[in-house]
């Protein structure tokens, strides 16, 4: 009877090691996709910005010349937004001051309107107009408003999106005229009423405010190109 050859024995490391390159493969090939989407998403889709609110209803207020005017009055413009109180002894100025170069920047485009709305019920249009005149504001495409102060702050909070305003408690002020704490950042609003950005431009770090400024200027633009109505 003719004896039959030894089998050979398998090293488990021949095993292992086609099914090792495998995987590796597998994982170089999906972090190769992920690349591709990401950097297809930021050429072709870094002008989506997201939607955080939208303006749904209208709002009555006084301007700074004294005139009544109204958010519908200015439906299918690219809208620039915050907070102001010309007492503040905290931020506000510095706010003001970055808005400033901002309109010098792009608010003569007759696509854009500038909305600075006062936190302070006692900021009575003479006040509002005295405010500007020492900052130097000039322009019909940037109001100075204020309103009823509870449906102002309303508003405010729930369509545009601001943080609510706090009262500060006398024994906290900083001085007598610091008497509200309010959102510093601004909103950015597309010509169909939604808000698309929130933005930290009078952040006290330097870095985060010059990424905020810039990103900003940016974004007006890709709104500026944007229809004022949906397309289908």
């Amino acid at each position: 009877m003719t004896e039959l050859p030894p089998k050979r024995r398998i090293h488990p490391l021949s095993i292992w090691i086609p099914i090792i390159i495998a995987a590796l493969g597998l994982v170089v090939f999906e972090s190769y996709l992920l690349r591709l989407k990401q950097e297809s998403m930021a050429n072709h889709g870094e002008s989506r910005l997201p939607m955080l609110s939208k303006l749904e209803k209208n709002l009555v207020l006084t301007e700074r010349s004294g005139k009544t005017v109204e958010l519908k009055n200015v439906q299918g413009k690219v809208l620039v937004a915050c907070w102001v109180y010309t007492h503040c002894p905290r931020g506000c100025p510095g706010v003001v001051g970055e808005l400033l170069k901002l309109y010098q920047d792009v608010g003569s485009d007759p696509g854009i309107h500038f909305l600075s709305f006062s936190v302070d019920p006692t900021d009575t249009p003479e006040v509002l107009q005295d405010f500007t005149s020492r900052f130097g504001v000039k322009g019909d495409n940037w109001w100075f408003v204020n309103g009823p102060m509870d449906e102002v702050r309303h508003y405010m909070t729930k369509y545009f999106g601001f943080l609510a305003v706090q009262d500060v408690p006398e024994k906290d002020r900083l001085s007598p005229d610091d008497k509200f704490l309010h959102d510093m950042k601004v909103a950015l609003v597309d010509k169909q009423g939604n808000v698309r950005g929130m933005y930290d431009i009078g952040s006290a770090d330097p870095e985060f405010a010059k990424f905020w400024r810039e990103k900003i200027r940016k974004d007006i633009q890709t709104l500026l190109k944007e229809p004022a109505t949906p397309q289908p």
